[in-house]
């Protein structure tokens, strides 16, 4: 309430009270003098007006300064407090006891006045003292009660203005007090005094007014209290409520509640009740929504203590609400800082530090409302743990590092483009491809960079993108900042708006100049000798097809020639490999130097040279075969010193178009050269389908032409010879055979169809067969035993064979085999012929993570030299040394000899041909880790069931 109602409600009470008793004496006297009491003179003289103006002035002030004091702490406490603040309860008990004391005062007037009167002999001579006095206090009193009726009601309605804004804790004075007052009281002395008027002015009082009378008083008490009554049972349920009838909340009251009169009363009780009845559903949802909230809900006072903990807040906290409620906020948010009103209040959600029960850190987001009730301000606040959500944004976080990391690290380049073709952002990539930094690229145009013959490429692959799809692997040409060319691969992606249009580019790129070289320099490999850089057996084979269908569609007249080195294994054996290779690399530079632009020159085998001569007849092929002959002829090769001569044996073959193929032609000069050996090399022969000479190698010709239908007609087998273990006994290493099955059911050993096969060029082909079949077999072997091992063996060819590790790098994650548990074997004098190429394969097999066995070891133990070099895991000392080892010194003296030097180079031996007990016992006792040959076991075309599962 403002302060000045405040003081004009207090002034307006004070006024009422003091003009109420400043007119009892007056009316009071006045009343007197009327029933003749008292008379006009005793009235003004001067004892009486001394008695008046004490009466009617000072009482009445002493009175107002009374209740001015009364009222004051009531009306201090009141300016102190906000609104709707509850009296305490010595305030709400004096106000309570105001009755009492404006009462006492209108009692001590009505019993004192009399007496100063009767005092100062006032009354009439006719009349006894003590009835006098008597009838003057009655008369005092009626009229005190009746003149200060009105006031003390007023003061009622005042008393009731100043609590309706600050309360009260008990009833002060009772509906049925205020109605016996109204309906019981003053009747009965309105009747008082009209009966003692009459008393008074006729001298005369019967027994029938009396009853009369009395009857009246009886009458106006009886509606009284029955009016009390009714009053009393339309308040019950309320009284009931005032006083204590155990109702706990809304919904108990609301049942207490029912009317019990048809009245206003019993109406706004019926109100009351619904009002309750809905508070009470008001209170059970909201308690319901605090109590259930995923939230936590904590309501502090403005004292910032704990008023409402939900089960939320309690799981969050570990606390239960009865021992939290009444403890301060900081106790569970010790940095959190309320705001101190609604200007500091934050309007977004917090990020604060819950401490647990337990002592640990929780973080969690507050959001904050006040609200004032009864004049006091809440703040509520809610509370969500946010662990999960810190959790995932520290690894958004993370992540984003990490993204960002690996892009700025990134070997490719990453990169962005707007739809002009402007680049926005270059990771530091940028600068190993084009040597730009990245700020020194950026916004500019993409084509500033492009070399001028990807302009167009480049220009059709954008608008692609702009159409919306995405970009693989596109290969393009752009100049670095020193004007390089640089093979650049790019992946791209459209990025699209919401609106679904595209709105920028992004994508990664590589520099794959490296990679575009090293497949240069693979293409150059593919089809060149690494020695000599001549081309090799492959790619001549491919331009001999050519050839021939260019033949085949004019009239031209092709030849082959054929050329066999003569002398070559004995420098190469004599003089070592580094000499053989010097040779050939010599003798390439000499037939390059005399070989027209227009022909092809290849080293087809080991020693071997072709050369296809295009657009000559015969006698021009043999002229140039002659010349090269005479070019050998006249060659010397030196070495340390040493002068060696070289000459070479040349067959000729002519191509035609009765030619079938270039094998056939190969074939062809091949035999021709043979021929030309035979009649004492350094001479030339041009091949004759008439020409008895040829009959000598048909039979090489019928055995290409069977293993030919052995693949057709699948008569390829294999066959598996156990390797056992010398110090164990144990044999899980077999080495697979190769047998081939003629129509007549006679089984072949390779030695019998195997040179045929590598002079016609099938050897490639018998090398993938053997391996694929080896290793699909081994496959279905390690469903059963995993332990078993296959040592396969490869031709001398198999080092030029660009097929075959491929396809065993393709089977190998076909089947799932474990690559250590394949060894392939070639021979020793297959690998040092060609060291290098041996060298490279045996290198490229054990990256796989297979091994390599030299077989046939110990046939040019010229020299060990090469041993170092060669990265083979296993030696297999040559059976001729071991057929005999019994009963020959030599050959003990040179397995011993091998073995050591095997085990000195860290490799294993195996010793082949172990024909008897003897042989066995001699191999234990030199070392050799492993043997083979018929006493341990003979081939067989399957693995024993019992060795598969023992092994």
């Amino acid at each position: 309430m403002e302060e000045q109602a405040l003081r004009r409600i207090h002034q307006r009470l004070l006024v009422v009270i003091t003009a109420s008793f400043a007119l009892t004496p007056i009316i009071g006297y006045s009343t007197a003098w009327f029933f003749t009491m008292v008379q006009a003179d005793q009235l003004i003289s001067a004892r009486a007006t001394l008695l008046l103006s004490v009466t009617t002035l000072v009482l009445p002030l002493a009175l107002c300064f009374y209740f001015h004091r009364y009222f004051r702490p009531l009306r201090e406490w009141q300016l102190r407090q906000h609104e709707h603040a509850i009296l305490p309860e010595s305030l709400d008990q004096q106000l309570k006891n105001f009755s009492d004391h404006y009462w006492l005062f209108f009692l001590l007037y009505a019993l004192l006045a009399p007496t100063l009167q009767h005092w100062l002999g006032l009354y009439p001579a006719e009349q006894s003292a003590f009835a006098s006095l008597s009838q003057f206090i009655l008369l005092q009193l009626v009229i005190a009660i009746l003149v200060g009726m009105p006031g003390y009601l007023y003061a009622l309605a005042l008393i009731g203005r100043l609590v309706e804004h600050s309360g009260f804790q008990q009833v002060h004075v009772r509906l049925q007090t205020r109605m016996l007052l109204m309906g019981g009281y003053i009747p009965l002395l309105t009747g008082t005094i009209l009966l003692k008027y009459y008393w008074w002015r006729t001298q005369y009082l019967t027994g029938e007014v009396i009853l009369i009378w009395a009857a009246l008083g009886l009458f106006a008490f009886a509606l009284t209290i029955l009016s009390i009554r009714s009053l009393k049972q339309s308040l019950q349920p309320v009284q009931d409520l005032i006083s204590g009838s155990g109702a706990t909340n809304y919904d108990d009251m609301a049942r207490r509640l029912r009317p019990r009169s048809t009245d206003e009363t019993g109406y706004i009780i019926q109100m009351l009740g619904r009002l309750f009845r809905r508070l009470g559903d008001q209170e059970s949802h909201v308690h319901a929504i605090v109590d259930h909230a995923a939230e936590g809900i904590i309501v502090v006072n403005d004292q910032h203590t704990i008023e409402t903990f939900n089960p939320a807040a309690e799981k969050l906290f570990g606390f239960n609400s009865q021992e939290i409620r009444g403890k301060p906020l900081d106790w569970l948010l010790p940095d959190f800082i309320l705001p101190r009103d609604e200007a500091t209040l934050p309007c977004e959600e917090l990020e604060v530090e819950g401490r647990h029960r337990h002592g640990h850190a929780i973080p969690m987001s507050i959001r904050i409302s006040l609200m004032h009730n009864d004049g006091q301000l809440y703040y509520t606040c809610l509370l969500a743990d946010i662990s999960a959500r810190k959790a995932a944004e520290q690894m958004r976080l993370d992540a984003e590092t990490r993204y960002r990391n690996l892009v700025e690290t990134a070997h490719d380049l990453v990169w962005t483009m707007d739809l002009e073709g402007r680049w926005t952002y270059l990771n530091d990539a940028v600068s190993r491809i084009y040597g730009y930094q990245a700020s020194e690229m950026l916004f500019r145009h993409y084509h500033e960079f492009q070399a001028p013959e990807s302009e167009q490429r480049d220009k059709m692959a954008l608008a692609r993108i702009m159409e919306g799809q995405e970009l693989l692997h596109h290969e393009t040409v752009h100049l670095d900042k020193d004007g390089q060319r640089r093979y650049i691969s790019f992946n791209a992606k459209p990025q699209w708006s919401e609106e679904g249009e595209v709105v920028s580019i992004m994508g990664t790129a590589r520099d794959i100049s490296a990679q575009k070289a090293f497949e240069q320099e693979l293409a150059y490999q593919a089809q060149h000798d690494m020695l000599t850089g001549l081309y090799n057996r492959n790619y001549f084979q491919r331009e001999l097809e050519r050839t021939l269908g260019r033949i085949y569609r004019s009239s031209a007249s092709c030849a082959l020639l054929y050329l066999d080195l003569d002398q070559f294994k004995y420098i190469n054996d004599t003089l070592g490999h580094a000499a053989g290779d010097r040779l050939l690399l010599e003798c390439s530079e000499m037939l390059q130097e005399h070989t027209r632009e227009a022909d092809l020159l290849a080293r087809f085998g080991g020693d071997e040279f072709t050369l296809l001569l295009d657009d000559v007849d015969p006698p021009t092929a043999a002229g140039v075969a002659e010349n090269i002959r005479l070019l050998f002829e006249n060659y010397r090769f030196m070495d340390a010193g040493k002068t060696f001569n070289i000459t070479g044996s040349i067959g000729i073959a002519m191509l035609t178009h009765h030619s079938l193929s270039g094998d056939e032609v190969l074939s062809h000069a091949d035999l021709a050269c043979n021929i030309a050996k035979s009649h004492g090399r350094n001479c030339l022969h041009l091949y004759d389908p008439g020409d008895k000479q040829r009959d000598g190698m048909a039979e090489d010709m019928g055995w290409a032409s069977r293993v030919r239908d052995a693949f057709e007609n699948n008569h390829f087998k294999l066959a598996f010879q156990p390797i056992v273990d010398i110090q164990s006994g144990l044999s899980e290493d077999y080495e697979v055979l190769l047998r081939m099955s003629l129509e007549d059911g006679e089984v072949i050993l390779p030695g019998g169809f195997l040179p045929a096969a590598e002079r016609f060029g099938l050897i490639n082909q018998v090398d993938r067969w053997t391996v694929r079949c080896a290793m699909e077999y081994l496959a279905k072997l390690h469903q059963k035993n995993n332990g078993i091992h296959f040592a396969i063996n490869l031709s001398g060819r198999a080092f030029e064979d660009r097929e075959l590790l491929p396809l065993i790098n393709s089977l190998l994650r076909e089947t799932g085999l474990r690559p250590g548990a394949l060894t392939f074997e070639i021979t020793e004098s297959a690998a040092i012929s060609n060291l290098g190429e041996a060298t490279r394969f045996i290198y490229q097999l054990k990256d796989i993570g297979c091994q390599f066995a030299l077989d046939d070891f110990g046939t040019g133990f010229s020299s060990f030299a090469y041993l170092k070099h060669l990265p083979v895991d296993k030696l297999k000392i040559d059976g001729s040394f071991v057929k005999g080892l019994a009963g020959s010194e030599i050959d003990q003296a040179m397995v011993r000899s091998m073995n050591q030097i095997a085990h000195a180079l860290g490799k294993q031996t195996i010793a082949e041909f172990v024909e008897d007990k003897t042989t066995l016992a001699l191999l234990s006792e030199f070392g050799v880790d492993y043997a083979q040959g018929h006493y341990l076991g003979k081939p067989r075309t399957s693995i024993p069931r019992q060795a598969i599962l023992s092994a």
